[in-house]
């Protein structure tokens, strides 16, 4: 069993469990007090007893919505979802950890497109509300896509955001096949974005869903003049959070000259396993361009994404940002 003491440090009973589609299901947790989240970030959750742990979206909205929830859709042959929608029941225990992730609204911008496919739309519809609530001026365009409208998440709640919110919020859902008054069928496309969004260069796009839609989402988006700075789409993936089975390898992290130390799964993503543990690391872009996040790595192995903020002889002398780093070994790095 993988030690969810530390790698999932904060228990939550299970409040309710909704079911929101043929194959989605809500869970309501009662978090702790201590437990701050933003809109859009997503948390690690223990499954069975610590045989894994898979992340999952807050699908909540902070200081608005009564419970911390988790937004989960089953999966054949998937194992956090199969115990989460058949096996858990209210007042179960399930053990998280800190929340982690980027894809949150951005400071002092009012104006988004959110571009949403599946499940995708879970923290979408965390900033949503979020952003409805506390920006006076919010300008909101919500492109959803599913495959019919039976497959819509959290269908009543958009209905009532929509009617309560006519002013700020658009919302047009998308569908493969049987649309109705409310779907339209169609397919994400630059022609779709320019005849429903022409003011697109003019907003930030968030995008969340399968990989290749949110790789359409940004080609789209970026031949239609949004500026590179202002397309941001979900990153974690399963080799990036710790989606792993008890077999699979934890790594541990040294920072020097502290002596702080964390718990990563292989493949995991350096900042956030600093930032579960609460390690102080400043971290600005978190994209790998402002570099602040720098690192120099004394021992182990890692692998570095895409970033520019490093020079050659930098990368060459062990230097790593923690925003873009995935760890392969146990590591000792050194903060700077």
């Amino acid at each position: 069993m993988l030690d969810l003491a530390s790698l999932c440090p904060y228990p939550m009973p299970v409040r309710a469990i909704r079911r929101e589609t043929a194959d989605v299901w809500t869970l309501e947790l009662q978090a702790p007090g201590d437990y701050h989240y933003q809109p859009g970030q997503y948390a690690l959750v223990g499954i069975d007893g610590g045989r894994a742990v898979r992340a999952y979206t807050l699908s909540s909205s902070p200081g608005i919505s009564d419970c911390l929830s988790i937004t989960v859709r089953r999966l054949d042959g998937g194992l956090g979802s199969q115990w989460l929608t058949g096996a858990v029941q209210p007042g179960q225990l399930l053990q998280l950890s800190a929340a982690q992730g980027e894809f949150v609204p951005q400071p002092a911008r009012s104006r988004y497109l959110f571009l949403a496919g599946g499940c995708g739309i879970t923290p979408v519809m965390a900033m949503t509300r979020w952003l409805l609530n506390h920006v006076a001026d919010a300008s909101l365009v919500v492109l959803y896509n599913v495959r019919t409208p039976r497959d819509i998440i959290f269908a009543d709640e958009w209905t009532a955001l929509a009617q309560r919110y006519p002013a700020q919020l658009r919302l047009q859902r998308l569908v493969d096949s049987e649309p109705d008054a409310d779907c339209r069928q169609a397919l994400l496309s630059r022609e779709l974005l320019q005849e429903l969004v022409p003011d697109i260069a003019g907003r930030v796009v968030m995008s969340c869903g399968p990989e290749g839609y949110m790789a359409l989402a940004g080609e789209l988006a970026l031949a239609l003049g949004v500026p590179a700075a202002d397309f941001h789409h979900e990153a974690f993936r399963a080799a990036e959070v710790a989606a792993v089975d008890a077999g699979d390898a934890v790594y541990q992290v040294l920072l020097q000259p502290w002596g702080d130390q964390a718990a990563v799964a292989a493949g995991g993503n350096l900042l956030a396993a600093l930032e579960a543990e609460q390690i102080p690391l400043a971290a600005a872009c978190r994209t790998g361009v402002c570099g602040t996040c720098k690192v120099r790595v004394l021992e182990g192995e890692f692998s570095l994404g895409e970033q520019s903020a490093l020079s050659a002889a930098e990368l060459a002398d062990g230097y790593a940002l923690a925003c873009c780093c995935s760890v392969l070994s146990d590591l000792v790095i050194e903060g700077v």
